[in-house]
């Protein structure tokens, strides 16, 4: 469904109210047309009544509102986080923490009129003048509906759009309250045959029984026993993930009692088991949360506590949530304290945890491991304690700092031992050493100490925000600095990070363009003894990379905008390569109801592979064509050509052709469908679909159905389910001596069904 508020409402404005926003002769034509049909049941409807125009629709669309704030204030909490969700599942979607935290305010949305800076700046597209702009017109008027909010001096209309969401305005008791949401999985596979982790298993299997693996252990100076002892090894973590199909589920509960108490639980039963629980209290001036929490500070460089590897993410939430989400790596489970006066907000974080972790060929932990599929010698292998402490200052006037220190203390320190898992001969990182690569000179002390400090300032129409932080053993300060511009439709972002190869902090979510062990021998599964071991690659700390990022966002005319251009120029401090990439995008909207969006992206890679620089280019072209129908109904067509280029193979290209389409099917009732199609020639594609993002290999194609309804105002359902074919021809792994690995080579059928309710009360 779609949403859209503003100052005049349709279904019950005057005449005199239509007419500041409708010619005359129109607004006399809207006002007969609903006294005689009835309330309008979409703004769209509005292009049936005699005398609206595509252009007077286009002008008015933005000055209307659907439902009262009391309405709104009201709707249904799943189709609410469904639809927001979906509409921002992009390449700029939010971080696992802004889901988190709609995920919370789904249950307790904020009150504008008591809510601090960071309650404000957490919501997604907030920006800190936006969050101040709130406040200070909260102290001349108490705010008591969307429509004195969207009135605040200074709010930008996109701040607005985001806010809208997730404020109540109501002032009532309310006793108790919250919402139980259930969601439960099935598929014919364990996992996706076409994924990374689909090679990283066959593989697995491959290197329990290739004798040529075994020949190049051998040659490496390995033993019989030694040999037969990995082998053994090898077969027990296949085992122990039983890959058998099975029906997963989880079910989470958030709770509010008498306005400051909370509790909530969250349990995840698959091939693995999670359970989550919190205990809170809630107070003008305090926050206090007990067992399971995530905790962020600053803009992702200092500390973030999630799952969280998405590229090219600035937008970050700060403070204190609980935790009832999905993954176990990098959970907070003890207490977290926030305080909140006036302008200063100190806090104080303590976690004591079991994590998994990749073990080398001794069984010593190497780092961190994140995945549902877990081995035992993989299982809680290293015991993690944190203490932190800080605190935020914010001035009314646009202006705040904050600084933060923590420690991690092992039971056990990390090995350190990176290239005990290399096959020989196979890797390019190892092969001379594991110096070869600085990627792998993380801590591996027992105990690890960090400092941080943020700030944030507003100059007329530019926002300045940044962090530094460094390991206190070895200060090499490591940088993050944001710039953003706005004024009008106009928007231009600057981002400027320098990360130094000793900051290893394990909780640093930055922006980034790569993950730290991402393109080394860790994201090849052929060239490591282990392949499981190859989830190292999709840990979310940053490669130490110094670069420069441009984004530009406009509207050059009414009908012609651009979504956003940006541009990346960095360095890897690892290897002392330059990349570049840089994305164009044009929307014209032919027509309100039919617009086209033009896109290309174009990336240049170095990398020094087998000691000498190895060069790769990609460029991707796509137009996409968008249909609007009504207020609910949406179509689209998407067709995507790429080429890729590497050293001195020969070039390869890719298609991909994709259609979808929203409707409504009945009263309450949302379809969400959609088929693609493509052959990849060694190129990974991706595709969004509704709720996530898929990536595509080879050739192949796929289908999806999603059916979403409101049964009552506090029950929401939603159902879908997916098939994909993918047939793998083995272009794309090839082993270092040249040979085409057998891991992935066949045809792939792949479904899964999917059902979640929700339930608020």
């Amino acid at each position: 469904m779609l949403f859209l508020f503003s100052y005049i409402s349709l279904n019950t404005a005057s005449l005199e109210e239509l007419k500041r926003i409708f010619p005359k002769d129109v607004a006399d034509s809207v006002y007969k047309y609903r006294q005689l049909r009835g309330e309008f049941e979409n703004i769209y409807e509005l292009r049936k009544v005699p005398g609206v125009t595509d252009e007077i629709f286009a002008k008015v669309v933005d000055s209307l509102v659907l439902y009262s704030p009391e309405e709104i204030d009201t709707v249904n909490l799943g189709l609410r986080i469904s639809d927001i969700i979906s509409r921002n599942v992009r390449e700029e979607s939010p971080s696992d923490m802004s889901r988190e935290y709609w995920i919370f305010l789904g249950g307790n949305p904020i009150n504008p009129n008591k809510a601090s800076v960071y309650d404000l700046m957490n919501i997604y597209g907030v920006s800190f003048r936006d969050a101040l702009a709130v406040i200070r017109w909260r102290e001349i008027t108490k705010i008591n509906s969307l429509r004195d909010l969207r009135s605040a001096p200074g709010l930008s209309y996109f701040g607005y759009r985001n806010l809208r969401n997730f404020v109540s305005f109501r002032e009532e008791f309310k006793p108790f309250g919250g919402f139980v949401s259930f969601y439960t999985l099935t598929n014919n596979h364990p996992y996706d045959p076409s994924s990374f982790f689909a090679s990283a298993i066959n593989q697995l299997l491959d290197t329990a029984i290739s004798s040529t693996k075994v020949d190049l252990l051998r040659q490496g100076g390995w033993s019989d026993a030694s040999i037969t002892k990995l082998l053994e090894r090898l077969r027990g973590e296949y085992n122990d993930l039983k890959l058998e199909p099975r029906v997963g589920y989880n079910v989470r509960g958030v709770f509010k009692l008498y306005e400051k108490f909370d509790f909530g639980f969250y349990r995840w039963e698959n091939y693995a088991i999670y359970n989550k629980f919190f205990l809170g209290y809630s107070s003008q001036n305090l926050r206090i949360l007990v067992g399971d929490y995530r905790f962020s500070f600053g803009n992702g460089l200092i500390f973030e506590s999630s799952e969280n590897a998405g590229d090219r993410v600035y937008e970050k939430v700060t403070g204190l949530m609980p935790d009832v989400v999905y993954g176990q790596a990098f959970k907070l489970r003890g207490v977290g304290i926030w305080g909140n006066f006036s302008n200063f907000s100190p806090f104080f974080l303590y976690s004591r945890d079991k994590k998994d972790g990749v073990v080398d060929t001794a069984g010593r932990p190497l780092f961190y491991y994140s995945s549902e599929f877990v081995p035992r010698i993989y299982s809680k292998v290293i015991g993690e304690r944190i203490v932190g402490s800080g605190f935020s200052y914010v001035n009314p006037l646009g202006f705040g700092f904050g600084a933060m220190y923590f420690q991690i203390d092992y039971d056990r320190p990390f090995s350190g031992d990176w290239g005990s898992i290399s096959i020989p001969y196979y890797s390019y990182t190892f092969n001379n050493g594991w110096h070869y690569d600085p990627s792998f000179k993380v801590d591996t002390s027992r105990k690890q100490r960090y400092l941080g400090f943020t700030y944030m300032g507003i100059l007329g129409d530019l926002e300045l925000r940044g962090d530094v932080a460094g390991n206190l053993d070895n200060f090499i300060p490591s940088y993050l600095f944001i710039a953003k511009w706005s004024r009008g439709s106009k928007t231009v972002d600057l981002v400027y990070r320098n990360y130094s190869v000793s900051y290893s902090n394990p909780y640093a979510r930055p922006f980034k363009e790569d993950n730290r062990f991402e393109r080394t021998d860790f994201r090849y599964s052929y060239r490591v003894l282990d392949p499981l071991a190859t989830n190292l690659a999709d840990i979310p700390l940053p490669k130490p990379e110094e670069g420069i990022f441009v984004q530009v966002r406009d509207r050059l005319f009414q009908n012609v905008i651009f979504p956003r251009i940006y541009l990346d120029y960095w360095r890897d401090k690892t290897d002392g390569q330059t990349n570049v990439r840089l994305h164009t995008e044009l929307e014209w909207r032919v027509l309100w109801s039919f617009r086209v969006r033009l896109w290309r992206r174009y990336l240049d890679r170095m990398d020094i592979r087998y000691g000498s620089p190895y060069s790769s280019r990609s460029v991707e072209s796509a137009i996409r064509f968008f249909f609007i129908t009504d207020a609910s109904s949406i179509a689209g067509v998407e067709v995507r050509y790429s080429e890729f280029k590497a050293g001195t193979l020969d070039p390869s290209s890719g298609t991909f052709l994709s259609a979808f389409y929203e409707f409504p099917f009945a009263s309450g009732t949302k379809v969400n469908t959609g088929f693609a199609t493509w052959t990849g020639g060694g190129i990974s594609l991706w595709i969004f679909e509704d709720d996530g993002i898929d990536f595509l290999y080879s050739r192949g194609s796929k289908a999806y159905v999603s059916i979403s309804k409101s049964v009552s105002q506090n029950v929401y359902l939603r159902f879908k389910v997916r098939y994909k074919k993918q047939i793998n021809d083995g272009n794309s792994l090839i082993s270092a001596t040249g040979e085409p690995i057998n891991a992935g080579i066949g045809k792939y059928e792949y479904f899964s069904a999917n059902f979640s309710v929700y339930i608020t009360f």
